[in-house]
């Protein structure tokens, strides 16, 4: 970004030169030239407004699951940071964007409310999950979303309950410029202490089957209709595959690994290197469900 911003957005929170491999799970990227992190819903509608009215390139940052960033980014980068309380209103459970995933599905559990089990072992913000419609163990985010709350990319504000076609497989509308601010899960009441025991045979399986010791961004590609993509990936021999410090999981297929100090690079050549080489042996192309960052 090499014109001056205006005053109003640097009003706004903010930080320079954050390197990414601090800012997302994988740990690999450039830098992040401008980090905007508005501690209210008002400072970031003001943040949206003024790289409308401004014509300003600027991007979504959550909690840094399900992104690779491959080099400097000099767009202006959003990360919110608003307080992180949920509040319940019967079975419903009200968090800001910026609450961590994980840390809201044991917040439901411990209130005694069941449905977000499933998100227990997902990592990264509650905004992150809603705008890729998150979901695991056969469930997604769209099936217990009651109402949510969003900025479009005028800057309006809209709250809203969930319509057909609006979320679909790890996917939503909200991208290109969208930002969720908060969302309300229509829960059941049940058991706490089993809801809790489900919370903990889901997190036990995801770290059995998972490289959660090894920083990673999640699931790198999207499965095919009727497919698994870590199956494909390891019927091709691709699990150990390594190039410097980035590796193909040998635990799970779907997950490339950073051994601690690979590049944005390295990560690039693997990635790409799986998907030629799944296509050869499957004749099936890997769509990624990681978001992509490039200069």
């Amino acid at each position: 970004m090499t014109r001056p911003l205006p005053d109003d957005l640097l009003q706004i929170p903010h930080r320079r030169d954050l390197p990414f491999s601090k800012l997302t799970t994988l740990g690999v990227g450039g830098l992040c030239r401008w980090l905007f992190e508005p501690t209210t819903e008002l400072e970031a509608q003001a943040f949206v407004r003024a790289c409308a009215r401004e014509g300003l390139p600027w991007r979504v940052l959550g909690g840094g699951s399900n992104l690779v960033v491959l080099g400097d980014i000099d767009a202006l980068v959003l990360r919110l940071a608003l307080p992180k309380t949920p509040h319940r209103e019967g079975n419903r459970l009200t968090a800001p964007a910026s609450h961590g995933h994980i840390a809201l599905a044991e917040a439901a559990a411990a209130t005694g409310l069941s449905g977000l089990e499933f998100a227990s072992g997902i990592p990264g913000s509650l905004g992150g999950a809603i705008r890729m419609n998150a979901g695991a163990y056969g469930r997604e985010w769209v099936e217990v979303l009651d109402r949510y709350r969003f900025l479009t990319p005028a800057g309006d504000m809209v709250e809203k309950a969930p319509e057909a076609g609006e979320f679909h497989y790890r996917w939503s509308f909200l991208t290109s410029g969208h930002v969720v601010l908060s969302a309300t899960a229509n829960l059941v009441e049940g058991d706490p202490a089993a809801i809790r025991a489900r919370v903990a045979e889901y997190r036990e399986k995801r770290g059995t089957s998972q490289p959660l010791s090894k920083r990673n961004a999640g699931c790198i590609f999207k499965n095919p209709p009727g497919q698994s993509a870590g199956r494909l990936i390891d019927q091709a021999h691709l699990k150990g595959l390594r190039i410097g410090d980035a590796e193909v999981s040998p635990e799970h297929g779907n997950f490339l690994v950073n051994h601690g100090h690979a590049t944005a690079a390295e990560f690039a050549e693997l990635m790409e290197r799986v998907r030629t080489r799944v296509r050869e042996v499957h004749g099936v192309d890997l769509e990624p469900e990681v978001e992509i960052w490039r200069e």
